[in-house]
C-alpha cells in the first residue's frame, strides 16, 4: 500500500488536481501512515472532503434523512447495508440503533443502482468502475450483494491508499490489486511500459489504482460507470478526461450513475450538471433531484446505439436556470 501511495502520488500529473483537492501538504504522507490516524479515518482529517459526518453530522439531519430513505427504501434495506465498523465513524443513536450520517447516502446509492446491477449480475463477471469512489464505501456494498462484480476505483493516491486499507479490513480474503501489484504481476519499472487487459483483471475483487491510469484501461469493458458526487470538484481538463474515457472503455449496453451539483465552482472552474460533455450515445433511465440533497442532481443513462439529438437539451433544461435554460424551453 505504501509503495504504491509513494509511486502514484510522485507521478500524478498536477493538471488533474483542483483547487479542490490541492490540499495535501507533502508530508501528509505522515498522517496517512500513522496507524492511529488510518483506524480513526472516518473520524479525522483523514476522510476530510469525502466523508460528509465530519461537517453535517447533526442529529436532527441524521434523524431526518433516515426517516426518508426507510420510506424509500425500508428499513431492512437500510440494517443490511449499513457499515459502521471499520475506521471508527461518527455514529449518531437513533431508535437504540447506531447511524452514520453520511453512511446513510452511500446506502441510498445502492438502492437507486440495485435494479441495474442485478441486471448485469446475470453475468459470469462484470465490471463497475466508480470514478472518485472515496474510501471505498460503495464499492464494498455493490461487491457484498453482487459477488459477481469485479470493482474498479480510480481516485487521488491519498483516497487509493485509505479505500485499500477499508477494503481490506472489512474483507480480509478478498483479492485486491493496487499499483505496485500491478507492476510486479507485470513486470515493469515504468508507468510507459504499461498496458492493462480484461484478462489480468479478472481474478480480483478490487482494483485502486489513481485516477490518470484509466486511460490504459481496453476499449468497450465496463459494464456500470458511478460517480457520484466529486465530478463537480474536479476542474472542467478533469472532467473532459473522465468523460473521454467513459465513452471508450463503457461497453455498448452500459450503464452510468452520475449524481453531481447542479452547479459547482471550488475547482477553480464553474462545473455545471448540465454542462458535462456526454456524447449523444446516452438515454435517461434515471432524471431527478437527488436524495435529500436539493443542489444535487440524479441521473442514470443507458448506452444507446443510435445518437440522442435530443440528451444535449434535456440536459440544458436542468438548473441553473440561465439563458441556455430558456433557450431550450423554445
Amino acid at each position: 500500500m505504501k509503495n504504491s501511495y509513494k509511486l502514484a502520488k510522485s507521478l500524478f500529473p498536477k493538471n488533474l488536481i483542483s483547487k479542490h483537492w490541492d490540499i495535501y501538504p507533502s508530508n501528509f504522507h505522515e498522517i496517512l501512515f500513522n496507524k492511529d490516524k488510518i483506524e480513526n479515518f472516518r473520524k479525522n482529517e483523514l476522510s476530510f472532503k469525502f466523508n460528509d459526518s465530519l461537517e453535517k453530522a447533526k442529529l436532527s439531519r441524521t434523524k431526518r434523512v433516515l426517516s426518508r430513505l426507510s420510506q424509500i427504501t425500508g428499513e431492512e434495506f437500510i440494517e443490511k447495508n449499513k457499515e459502521i465498523l471499520i475506521g471508527n465513524p461518527q455514529t449518531l443513536t437513533i431508535n437504540n440503533k447506531p447511524y452514520d450520517y453520511h453512511d446513510l447516502f452511500i446506502v441510498y446509492f445502492l438502492y437507486a443502482l440495485f435494479p441495474f446491477l442485478s441486471e448485469k449480475n446475470k453475468k459470469k463477471k462484470f465490471f463497475v468502475c466508480d470514478i472518485g469512489g472515496g474510501y471505498g464505501a460503495l464499492a464494498h456494498r455493490i461487491k457484498k450483494n453482487f459477488p459477481n462484480a469485479i470493482c474498479l476505483l480510480f481516485d487521488l493516491p491519498e483516497q487509493n491508499y485509505i479505500s485499500n486499507y477499508y477494503l481490506k479490513k472489512l474483507s480480509p480474503a478478498a483479492n485486491i490489486l493496487n499499483l505496485d501489484k500491478l507492476m510486479r504481476a507485470k513486470n515493469i519499472k515504468s508507468l510507459d511500459d504499461l498496458e492493462i487487459k480484461k484478462i489480468d483483471l479478472l481474478r480480483y475483487d478490487y482494483i485502486i489504482l489513481p485516477g490518470y491510469l484509466i486511460k490504459q484501461l481496453p476499449n468497450n469493458f465496463i459494464d456500470v460507470f458511478i460517480n457520484t458526487r466529486s465530478f463537480m470538484e474536479m476542474n472542467i481538463e478533469t472532467v473532459d478526461f473522465y468523460f473521454s474515457q467513459i465513452h471508450r472503455i463503457i461497453n455498448k449496453t452500459g450503464i452510468f450513475y452520475c449524481v453531481n451539483r447542479y452547479k459547482k465552482k471550488t475547482s477553480g472552474d464553474v462545473i455545471k450538471f448540465k454542462s458535462f460533455p456526454f456524447d449523444e450515445k446516452w438515454a435517461f433511465e434515471i432524471s431527478k433531484k437527488s436524495f435529500s440533497q436539493p443542489l444535487i442532481h440524479e441521473a442514470l443513462l443507458r448506452r444507446i446505439a443510435f445518437k440522442d439529438f435530443k440528451l444535449r437539451k434535456k440536459l440544458q433544461r436542468l438548473k441553473p436556470y440561465d439563458i441556455t435554460f430558456f433557450k431550450n424551453l423554445i
